[in-house]
């Protein structure tokens, strides 16, 4: 087996990001979710759970081992300088984690979906990237009817985001997602290029 070829897949909240991945794994190519892995390298990986408790304490971890999320929460968003800290160790660990993963997927395209392509340096360990991206108002009519945020909030976080124009410039390839345009046979056609391009 050649190269494996990585796709990163971002985009801004309320893009689509999550949808598009799924779609993909449909179509046989394995993603990996750096969110959900972050959560279980913080618990899992020994070098990791050693750093926490260096940096905040024993208390981070419970008796049982499982991260202590709301001291961890209090804690890291309470104070921009932790957030840092946390994020210098953990992005890192991701990182590897995925290089490793793709690596042993036995396939000859992956993806990884991550909202902080750039700010966590996972850039540099993809080949491509598909941005995900819809106007600001239907993302964020979409952030707002899953619940749980409010207009005010939504429009905070993407203030704190790249700007979808910015990705935009920055990609290899972009997937309209505005509720109007079909997705899929815009991924159809990007999964085929990739696979032309991974021809061996």
């Amino acid at each position: 087996m050649g190269k494996v070829l990585k796709l990163a897949v971002t985009g801004n909240i309320g893009s689509g990001k999550s949808v598009v991945s799924r779609m993909l794994g449909i179509m046989g190519v394995p993603v990996y979710d750096c969110d959900s892995r972050a959560k279980s390298l913080m618990q899992c990986d020994a070098s990791l759970v050693q750093a926490l408790k260096r940096m905040f304490g024993e208390e981070c971890y419970n008796a049982d081992g499982s991260l202590n999320r709301q001291w961890l929460a209090a804690r890291i968003f309470t104070d921009s300088d932790n957030i840092a800290r946390v994020n210098a160790l953990v992005h890192p660990c991701v990182k590897e984690d995925f290089i490793s993963w793709a690596a042993q997927s036995g396939s000859d395209i992956v993806a990884v979906e991550s909202a902080i392509l750039y700010e966590s340096g996972m850039i540099d360990a993809v080949d491509k990237v598909l941005v995900v991206w819809a106007d600001e108002e239907t993302t964020i009519n979409r952030v707002v009817e899953r619940g749980g945020l409010t207009r005010s909030q939504v429009v905070s976080r993407l203030q704190n985001q790249m700007p979808a124009n910015d990705l935009l410039l920055l990609s290899d390839y972009s997937l309209r997602n505005d509720g109007t345009t079909p997705v899929m046979p815009q991924l159809l056609e990007i999964v085929e290029e990739l696979r032309s391009l991974n021809v061996h």
